[in-house]
């Protein structure tokens, strides 16, 4: 059946999707601010022109790729497109600045072919099986390994647990920003109707990574070029053989994505990161993580794509979306009048084995896709790195503020810039905050219905007992501070001082205002927030022992004109704002007064294709409001 699936694939006239599905997801996948789920959402109406397994085998193929682009631009230009992106721009962009960007983009493409190929196998020999383990999976299990990836997440914080723990505490009490799902309370909104849907994730990701990013390589002293050689093929290849260097972090990385995409609900981004974490417990390499380790990329790469194929396990077999990109897929199923769940296991099994050979097919066709595009776009780091800072911050501006119409979302994603740059300079992580944001919903929807439905005898679950284990086995790795070679963080022990004060605070007044709310909707703010000022406190007092360290630096040129930037985008627009911000930092990109005309009318163009042209949300002009389509 398996190899009759796979003659059908080809026999069916199915060809063509999987090759446009797999071009326009290798586009969506760099753009910023498009990704899996939006690109999947653009591609419904495309389609609608084939059959029905031909319009799911075109969707399938067009997600099955979007992760692998995706590390392009996170390790390139430092940018993440999503969440999922954001653990591989930690070393992956280190490495890129070292002159090793091809490497690290070889590295990359290797493991998410491996992740999805692997991940689609299990797949396909899921079947038999997949019934029954899914049917044992339940909220106990959820909430043990949202539990787990918070533990995990801490080793990210290096020397200190307590500042990553501190970290993900925020993200978590984030997350509870909006109405409650269970209680209808609502919840740390201050009257604010925009408030009711919770925080915007494009706007914490881009504010919280990309922002602190770009201002510190715009101050950086070494303004060089990067040498023509970080675009050479044989490097990018030798960057493939690279990851097989590590050959139990792709293994155990692949696993954790597919364990983890198997689980409906928690997606690609808990999978990145835990991958990520496990991978720094263990680090064996001379490069510590989050300076360039090329297993840093290894990690999150294979992860992101093993998790398609756990995903679609759920998804395909039992009408149970694996992820929020897996709810839309399902969607485009019932547009295509293509039935999935229990029948896929019997009547329909040959169709469900024709998605996998689609994913394990599209992974092999973006191999030399990669190879033949990514050279291209590496050589534009040839520009002065300045230059890529100025251009990556209209571009976060344009995914961040211009791909929604909710005029909110500009105060969102300054005030994740303020964090972002705050925990920068004070030397704390940013990654536990995004895990903790990102998860923070199901570790409070797991415990409610853990509480109300299983109680007390769901710790005698065995999947609970097993992710128990794992979770005590972690926090006993943890106890104590990790001896790793990074020494004394790279911080400003003022800000340190005051931005971890400023959390403690936060937490407080988190506190004072959940004792007000109704039922169950006040224990998860009250948890995360109590955790989060003890460790905040830990912390600080931790920074205080530390002996003097290296201070980061950022550009205040640079760091005042985004300033304005933002300021002027609700008065003047998007596009005015961010055509004056070049202007203003016109030499850190153009020595020549002569390239300013064409360098403008590129930004503009592109700012009307992507948010006019293919999100379709009109890119008002501040106060005047009209769109240049509309």
């Amino acid at each position: 059946m398996i190899l009759q699936s796979l003659q059908a694939l080809f026999g069916a006239n199915l060809l063509p999707a999987v090759l446009l599905g797999v071009a326009l997801g290798f586009v969506a996948g760099i753009v910023p601010g498009i990704g899996g789920r939006i690109g999947l959402l653009l591609a419904l109406p495309l389609a609608l022109l084939f059959s029905p397994l031909g319009g799911a085998v075109f969707l399938i193929a067009l997600h099955a790729v979007v992760h692998t682009s995706g590390s392009i631009t996170p390790i390139a230009y430092g940018l993440p497109t999503s969440a999922s992106e954001a653990a591989t721009a930690i070393d992956g962009f280190q490495l890129q600045r070292k002159g090793k960007g091809a490497e690290a983009l070889g590295a990359s493409l290797s493991a998410s072919s491996v992740g999805g190929v692997l991940g689609a196998l299990v797949f396909m020999a899921a079947a038999p099986v997949a019934r029954p383990v899914i049917g044992s999976l339940g909220a106990p299990e959820f909430l043990v390994l949202s539990l787990l990836g918070l533990a995990l997440v801490s080793s990210l914080s290096d020397r200190q647990p307590s500042a990553g723990l501190a970290v993900a505490a925020l993200g978590v009490l984030a997350s509870t920003v909006g109405i409650d799902a269970l209680t209808a309370q609502a919840r740390y909104t201050f009257g604010r109707l925009e408030l009711w849907d919770g925080l915007d994730t494009i706007s914490v990701i881009g504010g919280l990574f990309v922002i602190p990013e770009m201002l510190a390589l715009a101050g950086s002293a070494d303004d060089r070029r990067l040498p023509p050689t970080v675009a050479e093929l044989p490097r990018m290849l030798s960057g493939m053989l690279e990851t097989f260097r590590h050959k139990m972090i792709l293994l155990r990385s692949t696993i954790i994505g597919i364990v983890v995409g198997i689980m409906p609900g928690a997606g690609s981004s808990i999978a990145v990161w835990i991958a990520y974490a496990d991978a720094s417990a263990r680090q064996g390499g001379d490069v510590p993580f989050g300076e360039g380790a090329i297993a840093g990329v290894v990690a999150p790469e294979a992860a992101n794509n093993a998790k398609e194929g756990g995903a679609l396990i759920p998804t395909v077999f039992l009408g149970i979306p694996g992820s929020s990109s897996m709810a839309i897929l399902l969607g485009g199923f019932a547009m295509l009048g293509l039935d999935v769940g229990p029948s896929m296991l019997t009547t329909q099994l040959p169709t469900a084995m024709t998605f996998g050979w689609t994913v394990i097919l599209a992974n092999l066709v973006t191999i030399p896709l990669f190879l033949l595009v990514v050279p291209y776009l590496v050589r534009f780091t040839g520009i002065r790195p300045k230059a890529i800072a100025a251009f990556a911050l209209v571009a976060v501006a344009t995914a961040a503020v211009g791909t929604a119409n909710d005029p909110f979302d500009l105060p969102q994603f300054a005030a994740g810039g303020v964090l972002g740059v705050a925990l920068y300079l004070a030397g704390l992580p940013r990654a536990p905050f995004l895990l903790g944001f990102i998860i923070g919903p199901m570790v409070e929807n797991s415990l409610a219905k853990t509480m109300q439905v299983f109680g007390p005898e769901a710790a005698l679950r065995p999947g609970v007992l097993i992710l128990g284990a794992a979770l005590l086995i972690v926090l006993w790795r943890l106890r104590r501070p990790r001896e790793g070679a990074q020494g004394v963080a790279k911080r400003s022990r003022p800000m340190a001082f005051a931005t971890l004060a400023g959390m403690a605070l936060v937490g407080l007044a988190a506190i004072a205002a959940a004792l007000h709310f109704e039922g169950t909707s006040k224990i998860a703010p009250i948890v995360a927030a109590v955790i989060l000022v003890a460790a905040a406190l830990f912390t600080f007092q931790r920074v205080g022992r530390e002996p003097p360290g290296p201070s980061p630096s950022m550009s205040p040129r640079m760091s005042l004109a985004f300033s304005l930037l933002l300021a002027a985008v609700p008065v003047i627009g998007l596009m005015p704002a961010s055509l004056g911000f070049l202007v203003l930092m016109r030499r850190t990109y153009a020595e020549r007064w002569l390239w300013l005309p064409a360098i403008l009318a590129a930004v503009a163009i592109f700012q009307a294709l992507m948010v006019e042209g293919l999100i379709g949300s009109p890119l008002r002009f501040g106060l005047f409001g009209t769109g240049i389509f509309r």
